[in-house]
């Protein structure tokens, strides 16, 4: 794995409102991480966390929603995105980066083919035209595991099922051959079994090509499958970022516990956790933790100032870490507290 980062980003903020008189919402504050050729980073966490919008601004897609977007740095290779005009946007789109969008009804255009709106990715990105673009759609189409490529080529997205239109989606994106691939939620509308072929493709294309992939799911078992690190994100930050093993097996915030100890399939006698309350909305926190008021271990420090992030082990670069007060002792401690 290249140890030169592709992606680079450096105290990422998105903020909407503040046009005519409408209050500032932050949605996504002071957030830093990278990604290197070939490598998997997966955002988790609940919804409403900022994920989603992580994805859009590193699209280039939140102007048109009244966002505002500033980071220290904000780069793909050697392209600075925060200084991209919009016709360079729209080579770089479906291009060097290539996206997977949650809603595949709403992302794809009812009134072209599927063949035809794959043939025009493969146009713009690629300079492919003609029987070469239609013989490389068929191929695409074949390796999402569309079933009848031939005939389905020429079908309209209404006339397929969510899970064949997620599928169509995901050829779109590689059809650009990307250097960054966003998955939003990739397999939400497929079954198990294509859901684990999707994966697969993705993992061999990955080393195949040194494709990189920032994968944004609710699904931990996909996590735990495709991502070789994972940012847990609360309230528009980012809490922990670990490598996915070490994650897995000791997790320190006590958001990223109890996200873990929700996880369906440990067992049939063990009762699903559940975390009460719900996520804060954009600019209602207050000081401290947005975690804090759903924290079983919460105190007077935790709601006095947001945690600084700080280094999980020794020798970690500033990816690997966490933002919050308590240690691994002092958490322990707490709890046999209220435990007694």
């Amino acid at each position: 794995m290249n140890s030169v980062p592709l992606l680079e980003v450096d105290n990422l903020n998105v903020e909407f409102g503040g046009r005519r008189g409408r209050a500032v919402a932050p949605a996504v504050t002071q957030l830093s991480f990278e990604i290197r050729a070939g490598e998997t980073l997966a955002l988790v966490g609940e919804s409403g966390c900022g994920k989603s919008t992580i994805a859009m601004a590193l699209m280039g897609l939140l102007d048109a929603q009244g966002a505002r977007v500033d980071a220290a740095r904000l780069r793909l290779g050697g392209t600075d995105l925060l200084r991209l005009p919009e016709a360079a946007w729209r080579e770089l789109r479906g291009g060097s980066i290539g996206m997977i969008f949650q809603d595949p009804l709403a992302a794809l255009n009812p009134v072209r083919t599927v063949g035809r709106q794959i043939g025009e990715a493969l146009k713009l990105h690629r300079g492919i035209s003609g029987r070469v673009a239609q013989s490389e759609t068929l191929e695409l189409l074949r390796l999402v595991g569309i079933p009848e490529p031939a005939r389905r080529i020429d079908d309209y997205p209404h006339r397929l099922s969510g899970g064949m239109r997620q599928r169509v989606l995901i050829a779109m994106a590689l059809a650009g051959e990307p250097r960054l691939l966003i998955a939003d939620e990739p397999t939400t509308a497929l079954d198990v079994t294509i859901q684990a072929q999707i994966l697969t493709l993705l993992a061999n294309l990955q080393r195949q090509t040194g494709m990189a992939i920032l994968l944004i799911t609710h699904d931990l078992g996909i996590v735990g499958q495709l991502a070789h690190r994972v940012a847990v994100m609360y309230a528009g930050r980012k809490i922990e970022e670990r490598a996915t093993a070490a994650l897995f097996d000791a997790p320190r915030h006590p958001y990223t516990q109890r996200l873990l100890e929700a996880r369906p399939g440990r067992g049939i006698r063990v009762r699903l956790a559940e975390i009460a309350g719900a996520v804060p909305a954009p600019g209602t926190v207050a000081n401290g933790c947005a975690f804090a008021p759903r924290c079983e271990l919460a105190h007077a420090e935790c709601r006095a100032a947001v945690p600084a992030w700080q280094a999980t082990e020794a020798g970690e670069t500033g990816e690997g870490g966490v933002a919050c007060v308590l240690d691994a002792a002092s958490q322990a401690r707490y709890r046999r507290r209220d435990a007694a």
